[in-house]
């Protein structure tokens, strides 16, 4: 069971079952990855995890901007994600590797395809709104918002999704930005799951 850390803050997520069972269960009933757990304080959903992490531990607001348009800007991209970006990043990864583990069975490749499709359409609105010629999501500093992004992105490409050529692009500007190490790190558990199915 892989652990993984989020920065030096201390915060830990579990995966690959361990959600589903006792102890994990007590710290969300829910039963979902991640959650956050800071002293007596929990928080049970990513996105307002992000944002709290960066709140308390970024003094210098970097990755949760004060300024309002941009702070905007980085809420705006964690609201749309959730049906779109999560929901066929993380439908693609799911339906190729998961589902397939658990069931025995090849992948359904019309549910595949569906993500895979509407992935496309995702990453052409992601390119032209979110990025529109910027950087990075809010402009040009990095933010939880491409954190997240990433994320979604990472997942399905993993799992043999073929990402377009500005999407790629994007994912080496956040990589550099969040370090190349810490950013392999983060994302190595998917790659890793994909590696040893095929063993």
């Amino acid at each position: 069971m892989p652990t993984y850390v989020l920065n030096n803050a201390g915060f830990h997520f579990r995966c690959w079952g361990d959600h589903l069972k006792k102890p994990f269960e007590d710290v969300n009933p829910f039963k979902k990855v991640p959650a956050v757990q800071d002293g007596d304080f929990r928080i049970l959903e990513s996105c307002a995890a992000l944002r709290y992490i960066a709140s308390k531990y970024d003094s210098a607001g970097t990755w949760y901007p004060a300024d309002l348009k941009v702070r905007c800007k980085v809420d705006e991209y964690l609201d749309w994600q959730h049906l779109n970006t999560r929901t066929h990043g993380l439908g693609y990864f799911v339906n190729m590797t998961l589902v397939p583990m658990k069931t025995g069975t090849e992948p359904d490749m019309t549910v595949v395809q569906k993500h895979e499709e509407e992935l496309g359409r995702v990453e052409d609105l992601f390119a032209s709104y979110f990025l529109n010629d910027k950087p990075f999501i809010a402009g040009d500093t990095v933010t939880i918002a491409d954190l997240q992004a990433a994320c979604e992105f990472e997942q399905p490409q993993a799992a043999g999704y073929k990402l377009k050529t500005a999407t790629k692009e994007y994912l080496e500007r956040v990589r550099k930005a969040v370090g190349h190490g810490l950013y392999d790190e983060l994302h190595a558990a998917p790659k890793d799951l994909v590696k040893a199915m095929k063993k």
